[in-house]
């Protein structure tokens, strides 16, 4: 896997007095506690209450944890699945439960469900999706949330730093700068001139990364962005077939709505004979040609890593959020075939073929 520098994301920034006891009632006292001692010991001969019995059953308490996705996708069941696995062995040897909740992109249903784990006696809820994450902010400012591999919670105002959120969500990011990615697409044969994404604009991460997407592509004379936008998953076979002789590539922002979709992106677009860039995705599915961006599971461990931080005292609004440190390349072998697409040695050297 290749590794890049990112570039920071948007927001990367008295004693007591006594009384003396005459002899007699010292004696009656002393002898009082001395039962009351062995009356109250543990099965161990430990005061009850300090011994290895309730020590084993204070960190045999289950940490129960909410988990709202708001969709289902193969990168996104990966994130959760490392979440989980990471936040357990942290926690270990207290056993963890999850309450796993999916959305299926339906904004009626994140916020039915957000509504639900803000009433729950969850001790906190992992929440990957952006929208979901804002949605579960606004339900409550005292339960622990913790973001998923989120693009940008301080743009979103649901924490005033990525290092010190100061308020309760934390977890990890995603943001990856879109012009690191066009330094990777623009290497390669032939090279786009218009460049096509699909992106629900109601999605804050997105309407920043959109942006970024734009100033990025301005760099690179004669070629333009080609935008296709969507309110919810059931737009997002249209909105594919819509770039079809409008666009020479496509790149898909970490928009996890379209990535639940991407099988009917990829369809689409090998109809069409383009190459598809998706940012974190799986490059396996048909007719995508490569998945440029951050390993999800790391950032799913990230933000188990902020996750247990929490759930053993700190408070939420002192753990940073977890940041990746570079991005991976992966090309589908099969989809480059078929394109007739030429990477350059050194992208090709460093990049996972699959």
């Amino acid at each position: 896997m290749a590794v890049t520098t990112l570039t920071p994301g948007p927001h990367a920034h008295g004693r007591r007095g006594g009384r003396v006891l005459a002899p007699a009632v010292a004696s009656c006292l002393a002898a009082a506690i001395s039962l009351a001692a062995c009356g109250s010991s543990g099965g161990d001969g430990s005061p009850a209450g300090t011994g290895a019995g309730a020590s084993s059953a204070a960190t045999a308490k289950t940490v129960h944890v909410g988990v709202l996705q708001l969709a289902s996708a193969t990168v996104i069941d990966q994130t959760v699945a490392a979440f989980e696995q990471e936040l357990k062995t942290k926690l270990a040897p207290r056993p963890v439960s999850f309450d796993v909740k999916n959305a299926q992109g339906d904004q009626s249903l994140i916020t039915s469900i957000s509504r639900s784990f803000a009433q729950s006696d969850s001790d906190g809820v992992a929440v990957i999706g952006t929208p979901a994450v804002v949605a579960l902010a606004q339900q409550t400012q005292e339960k622990p949330i913790f973001a998923l591999a989120m693009g940008d919670p301080v743009g979103a105002k649901v924490a005033q730093s990525l290092d010190r959120p100061g308020k309760n969500v934390t977890g990890s990011v995603d943001y990856v700068d879109p012009a690191v990615l066009l330094q990777s697409i623009m290497k390669i044969t032939p090279a786009p001139k218009r460049l096509g994404t699909i992106y629900d604009p109601s999605n804050q991460n997105m309407q920043v990364w959109i942006k970024a997407l734009r100033a990025a592509v301005a760099k690179y004379p004669g070629v333009s962005v080609v935008e296709s936008t969507i309110s919810g998953a059931q737009d997002v076979p249209s909105a594919a077939r819509s770039l079809t002789g409008r666009v020479d590539a496509e790149l898909i922002g970490p928009d996890a709505t379209v990535l639940a979709a991407l099988p009917v992106v990829g369809s689409a677009a090998a109809g069409g004979r383009l190459p598809v860039y998706v940012v974190g995705g799986d490059a396996t599915v048909a007719g995508i040609l490569a998945s440029i961006g951050p390993d999800y599971p790391t950032l799913g461990r990230l933000a188990a890593d902020s996750a247990a931080k929490v759930l053993t005292g700190t408070p939420a609004a002192e753990v940073a959020f977890g940041q990746p440190s570079g991005v991976g390349f992966t090309v589908q072998k099969a989809t480059m075939t078929k394109l007739g697409i030429t990477l350059p040695a050194d992208l090709l050297s460093a990049a996972t073929v699959q």
